[in-house]
């Protein structure tokens, strides 16, 4: 697997940043240390996969910073895009109109939380924990409550559903910055707006990965290459 080969390559690029790399050992330990009001919540959760999706949270609510999954392969400094920033989150999907009706989306995109960045006690965060807190116990039964009561899914729908207020502090980047699709070659222009992408290896799902994205990508839009910037809040 060439995971540590990703990991020196955020090192090189980012050589100003502090580093850290938290496996279920670690994850565990801090939440217990630092923040035993979220451990009912960690502990309720059906599956490993979701107890790793929900420590992303809390260690950026605690301390700030880019969070990104070890699968993330970086290929510029993320800097510019954070500096000034509150909160930076990216879009994963464009949506065409009957999935974002199925999903029950109020706009028609879905955020990535395999990689986002916040400053420490961004309210945007306190109130994700507190959504999968209610929904922690949901019984696991397939990949897709998994999406729903930690994953992308619960994101999405808690950062449309934010007061405008609370949402002008998100920067949301056009999905080429962070999760442009793998067709898209870092060639010409192009290699100045690919920043980072997911080569999501998806070895948490216990259904067929390969059947789900060719199902849901028939009704996934393509994102523009050149678009400078993400869709604003309405």
């Amino acid at each position: 697997m060439p995971f540590a080969a990703w990991r020196i390559g955020w090192i090189k690029r980012h050589p100003d940043w502090d580093h850290r790399l938290y496996d279920d050992g670690s994850i565990r330990r801090t939440i217990c240390d630092r923040a035993p009001r979220w451990l009912p919540t960690y502990e309720a959760l059906p599956r490993a996969i979701q107890r790793v999706d929900f420590f992303r949270y809390p260690i950026v609510y605690l301390d700030g910073g880019l969070y990104a999954d070890i699968d993330t392969v970086s290929y510029l400094p993320c800097d510019p895009l954070l500096d000034g920033e509150n909160c930076v989150l990216g879009i994963e999907l464009h949506l065409h109109r009957h999935l974002q009706e199925e999903l029950s989306y109020d706009q028609p995109w879905q955020l990535a939380n395999f990689i986002f960045a916040a400053a420490p006690g961004h309210p945007l965060f306190g109130t994700l924990i507190e959504a999968i807190a209610r929904a922690a116990r949901t019984p696991a039964r397939d990949d897709e409550i998994v999406q729903e009561v930690t994953g992308p899914r619960m994101l999405t729908r808690v950062v449309q559903k934010l007061p405008k207020q609370e949402a002008r502090s998100i920067r949301i980047l056009p999905q080429v910055a962070w999760n442009a699709p793998w067709a898209y070659p870092r060639l010409g222009p192009l290699a100045r707006r690919i920043y980072a992408r997911h080569a999501c290896f998806g070895s948490w799902r216990t259904q067929n990965p390969v059947a789900q994205r060719l199902w849901r990508g028939v009704r996934y839009r393509w994102p523009n290459p050149f678009a400078v910037a993400g869709p604003r809040m309405r």
